[in-house]
């Protein structure tokens, strides 16, 4: 195709579309051509007149906000430098509305392939002393990968701990959503408010229901870059009193209360969930699901996040792990919890008196859970809380996490089960055991490390509690 006649015929015919189309980049003019050929379906022996015609009739159909955009994507990197008020993620945003529209992917886009390493460039010879500002970018990902990867692993256990797993030595459950194929056409804002505001309706409905739930997820792009959602999620999936004859109906268990609400929402899954049993899967495999969902960790426009977790979990787990004790997202926790905590956080690194802090406890410790009921497991539960839990509930409550506790604790579990059974009489056996648990050793940690219990007070100096 002859591109310099076609645009003269173009401008012979509407000085105005000619002018507007000259602000594209001649990559995206190329390709709106092609895409406007294809649609009036012109035979390969067409007339370049007839495609003009075509190519004026259709610009005035497209969206204000796109064709307002044709100058903001055509900018190169350093020319989007030079204009105030522009930012190159305005200018992202835009490329991926007039991708869509053009039906082509990220990495077919040689503008964007260009603007990225235009900018990765740059970045990578502003340097500081012996790094570049895109070594610290690089870092900078890096590291927020593995304090993810740390909490949802931490969550992982946790939830085993609570049981709101399939079974003690199971993992949760994962779903992916999508949303219906009319989003496909509309533009990435709508795409990225639409696929929030229905996960968040999903958090509202369960909270309202009283369903505690957690889980790690990610929000990723599909080829057309339109946002679905991965999850990795953990809820009772138990109805005992039913089962065990102490109730006449099926009340239903948890995990089918928020599958109702989950399907109320993305109603396309279900009807996919009925034809095909992959929607919403048992995993089998936590760290082969987890690496899944992490696969584009740090790219553009694609976001990871917890669900039933503190909001600012990640601010929390940062700060204790690197020792700012004196920072606001710490305050609520008191000296001995602290000084818990940092034990736990570290437990991939560090052993003490032999024994390896188990991450199922981390999160406990931290009472880093939205829901009250999970945070009481990692401490001391009211009597009047437990005295409203029926006899069935309270023994088969019970013996789920003493058997998880002799499984973490192997060879000394049955002694310490037994003192404190005996001391502790008719108290919630599972709370107590877990309050007991998160402080084992405790005397000895306190008499090897004290200072740390002191906030604002450098760690030791011993080279195994050095963080970096």
């Amino acid at each position: 195709m002859s591109y310099d006649l076609l645009e003269q015929y173009i401008h012979e015919n509407s000085i105005e579309i000619y002018d507007t189309l000259n602000a594209l980049h001649p990559f995206y003019r190329y390709a709106l051509y092609e895409k406007v050929r294809n649609t009036a379906r012109l035979s390969d022996d067409y007339d370049i007149q007839e495609l003009a015609l075509n190519v004026i009739k259709m610009l005035p159909r497209l969206k204000k906000s796109v064709i307002d955009s044709f100058e903001i994507i055509s900018l190169s990197y350093n020319e989007i430098r030079q204009h105030h008020g522009i930012t190159t993620r305005q200018a992202n945003k835009s490329r991926i509305n007039m991708r869509k529209i053009l039906g082509i992917s990220r990495d077919d886009d040689e503008v964007q392939k260009q603007f990225d390493a235009d900018k990765k460039n740059r970045y990578s010879k502003l340097k500081y002393g012996k790094y570049s500002v895109q070594d610290s970018i690089d870092k900078k990902v890096s590291n927020n990968r593995s304090r993810d990867w740390h909490i949802a692993t931490s969550l992982e256990e946790s939830m085993k701990f609570s049981g709101m797993t399939q079974g003690p030595l199971d993992s949760g459950w994962f779903i992916t959503l999508t949303l219906p194929g009319k989003y496909r056409s509309l533009s990435y804002e709508q795409c990225v408010e639409e696929i929030n505001t229905r996960l968040n309706n999903i958090k509202k409905y369960s909270e309202r229901m009283g369903i505690v739930w957690t889980g790690t997820y990610a929000i990723e792009l599909h080829k057309d870059e339109t946002p679905h959602i991965h999850i990795i999620y953990y809820v009772n999936d138990r109805d005992d009193l039913y089962s065990h004859g102490l109730r006449r109906e099926k009340s239903g268990t948890d995990k089918q209360k928020l599958e109702k609400i989950i399907f109320k929402f993305f109603k396309e899954e279900e009807l996919r969930a009925e034809v095909n049993g992959l929607i919403n899967q048992e995993i089998t495999h936590f760290e082969g699901v987890l690496s899944y969902i992490f696969k584009d960790y740090g790219k553009p426009n694609t976001r990871h996040g917890f669900i039933g977790l503190k909001r600012d979990i990640r601010s929390i787990w940062n700060n204790l792990y690197l020792g700012n004790y004196e920072h606001k997202s710490l305050s609520y926790l008191s000296h001995d919890r602290l000084f818990m905590s940092k034990k736990y956080i570290h437990s991939y690194e560090r052993i003490y008196e032999d024994i390896k802090a188990p991450s199922s406890l981390t999160l406990f410790a931290l009472h880093g859970f939205k829901s009250d009921k999970l945070n009481y497991l990692g401490g001391e539960i009211s009597l009047s809380e437990y005295n409203e839990l029926s006899m069935f509930e309270k023994m088969n409550y019970n013996k789920n996490h003493i058997e998880m506790y002799e499984l973490l604790n192997k060879k000394k579990s049955t002694n310490k089960i037994r003192k404190y059974r005996k001391a502790l009489n008719l108290l919630n056996v599972n709370s107590v055991f877990v309050y007991v648990y998160l402080y084992i050793n405790t005397k000895n940690v306190y008499h090897n490390f004290i200072i740390e219990k002191v906030r604002g007070q450098p760690p030791p100096s011993r080279r195994d509690w050095m963080i970096f």
